[in-house]
């Protein structure tokens, strides 16, 4: 035994002697406890811009230092007032400091050679990421625009790490000085956002999440790439910022700002790219998540008041409307924010990467089940279930089985008063004839098939006795958007819907839901969804979302003509709809095909 044991030893020590990614990942776990004891437990410092368990560089092995020892910053991040700032680093006895200013993460070749440097910055930013936005562009569709701009308000990175006798790197600590620039009077009444990721994560071809990339290349020399370059179909790309999945959620360290000189919060996050066609736009939202291994499994910093400390939210760059109103889904929800389906809360922020300016978001919770249960009080999270699209957004597996039971109503006869009051006891009816009636006169044209059709409720009958309720979700593809005839005031939704959707059709069949409906979609035509209302609206959120544009506009191209286009034929939209809703009721409802008189 003792011999075969010595014949190991050898072998594994010709292994490490002869390959070095080997001896790259075994010195990476032998190193992640010292590193962890000396950067990754700090409460008073920032969280590394790599994550725990990130592949090492192979120029880069981690500094062997000792628990304890870590780099000191003379300033901490956040907003400085002087348009110069000298910050100073000190590394402790026995180490040299390497270190960067445009954000990436330092490597041998940045080696100072000294313990102690001091660096000095002036009001700007590097702009790495906008020099490289080739990268996030497609050629051939030419519909991402990115813009450099020195005017434009930003943030100095300063990325240090431990160099220990070998010339071994530690993981990076990293600075955000915001320089000369004051957040409360370029975004008044805004919450500003700051993340520090590896810009590899984010520019990479292989792994980053802002490029078009692999993923670009790979399937524009398909048949269906080739044909939706020829036909100018954008929206049918795929890149790397087209990817799903817990696989494309990159590590990141997440800075709130709300009002103050420096970071409320300072937490490690992951980030994902959200949302459908929006993400070939230069500006793409995102998803952030909170997990144990980033740190903590919750943002300890509350975002909405009545939803406390939260797991994830999401920053919308107005989906389809990003270059047009920008604020028109959240217009849209707040109207009718009194009816009986779910809205999400949001706000105004602004989002820097890397200390660049990425412009403004809409700031909302993700829906998930925390937030169906702080919405609703409901204690047991593990008892909510959502569905969106006809999947299981959160719960089990196996409660798609009563979503097919709900769904199976679309095959029943609802006139039957006995077969409806069935319905009735798995459906709230009120709130799906007020989430109908919402969708159908705003003229939604994102809804069908299903797209974003979204349901949830508690797997028992602990609240509302277990019947399914809507979400009132993405609704900004509606009220006159492209000047599309779909989307006009004049175009009869209700019977697209009717069409398009057999569980509506067959609870229509009911004179009892049929009557609900109609007086839902009078009343939100005629007071949550009045003209004069819209109008008023409007005017309030482009009081606050006005001054935000024109830093937009530098960054990611002049829009304003759609903005203001926008603005207007929502109005319109508005002082046209309710005479013609009246008379697609009435049309529709005298149709002996579809609803034989009595």
């Amino acid at each position: 035994m003792q011999a075969r044991f010595s014949v190991l030893i050898k072998h594994i020590s010709q292994l490490l002697k002869h390959n070095k990614y080997v001896r790259t990942i075994l010195l990476s776990l032998l190193c992640i406890p010292f590193l962890t004891a000396c950067f990754g437990n700090e409460t008073d410092s920032p969280v590394p811009m790599t994550a725990v368990g990130k592949e090492l560089s192979e120029t880069a092995e981690p500094a062997a230092a000792k628990a304890g020892e870590s780099l000191s910053f003379s300033h901490d991040s956040g907003i400085y007032r002087e348009t110069r700032l000298t910050v100073t680093i000190t590394a402790p006895a026995g180490y040299t400091i390497a270190y960067t200013t445009d954000g990436t993460v330092p490597l041998p070749k940045d080696d100072s050679g000294l313990s102690v440097v001091s660096v000095s910055l002036e009001k700007g930013s590097d702009d790495y990421l906008i020099r490289h936005r080739e990268l996030m562009i497609q050629p051939e569709f030419q519909k991402t625009v990115v813009y450099q701009n020195s005017e434009l308000p930003s943030g100095r990175i300063l990325s240090a790490s431990l160099v220990d006798g070998e010339g071994h790197l530690s993981a990076p600590s990293s600075r955000v000085f915001f320089i000369g620039v004051d957040f409360e009077t370029l975004f008044p009444n805004c919450l500003v956002l700051s993340i520090l990721c590896d810009p590899a994560d984010l520019l990479d071809y292989e792994r980053g999440i802002l490029v078009s990339g692999a993923v670009y290349d790979q399937w524009k020399s398909t048949e269906i790439g080739k044909q939706a370059i020829a036909k100018n179909e954008y929206w049918l790309s795929e890149t790397n910022s087209t990817q799903r999945g817990k696989a494309w959620e990159r590590p990141c360290t997440l800075q709130i700002y709300d009002g103050q000189d420096r970071p409320s919060a300072e937490v490690g996050s992951g980030i994902r790219i959200r949302g459908g066609a929006s993400r070939k736009k230069g500006q793409k939202s995102f998803n952030f998540y909170f997990r144990e291994q980033y740190g903590s499994d919750t943002l300890n910093y509350v975002l909405f008041e009545d939803l406390g400390p939260c797991s994830s939210f999401t920053l919308s760059n107005g989906g389809n409307t990003s270059e047009y109103m920008k604020f028109k889904n959240v217009l849209l929800q707040d109207l009718v924010a009194d009816r009986h389906f779910l809205t999400l809360d949001s706000r105004p922020a602004i989002l820097f990467i890397n200390g660049e300016y990425w412009g403004p978001y809409i700031l909302s919770p993700k829906l998930t089940a925390q937030t169906v249960c702080r919405y609703f009080k409901i204690e047991d999270e593990k008892s909510v279930i959502i569905v969106k699209a006809g999947e299981i957004e959160a719960g089990e597996n196996e409660d798609i089985r009563l979503y097919d039971e709900l769904m199976s109503f679309s095959k029943k006869d609802l006139s039957d008063p006995e077969i409806y009051r069935d319905f009735c006891e798995v459906m709230d009816v009120r709130s799906m004839a007020d989430c109908f009636a919402a969708r159908i006169y705003i003229g939604d044209s994102e809804w069908a098939p299903f797209k974003n059709d979204v349901l949830w409720r508690t797997r028992d009958a602990s609240f509302n006795g277990g019947k399914w309720q809507y979400v009132l979700y993405d609704v900004e593809y509606s009220t006159g958007l492209y000047l599309q005839n779909m989307t006009s005031a004049r175009a009869n939704h209700l019977q697209g819907e009717l069409k398009d959707y057999p569980l509506f059709a067959a609870a229509m069949k009911s004179p009892e839901f049929r009557e609900l409906f109609c007086d839902s979609i009078k009343e939100i035509g005629a007071k949550n969804y009045s003209a004069d209302r819209v109008e008023r609206r409007i005017m309030e959120y482009s009081e606050l979302w006005d001054p935000l544009m024109p830093d937009y506009y530098k960054r990611f191209g002049d829009s304003s003509h759609l903005w203001n286009e926008d603005k207007q034929g929502t109005i319109a939209f508005f002082r046209e709809r309710y005479d013609y809703m009246l008379s697609f009721l009435d049309q529709t409802l005298s149709d002996p095909g579809l609803f034989p008189q009595s």
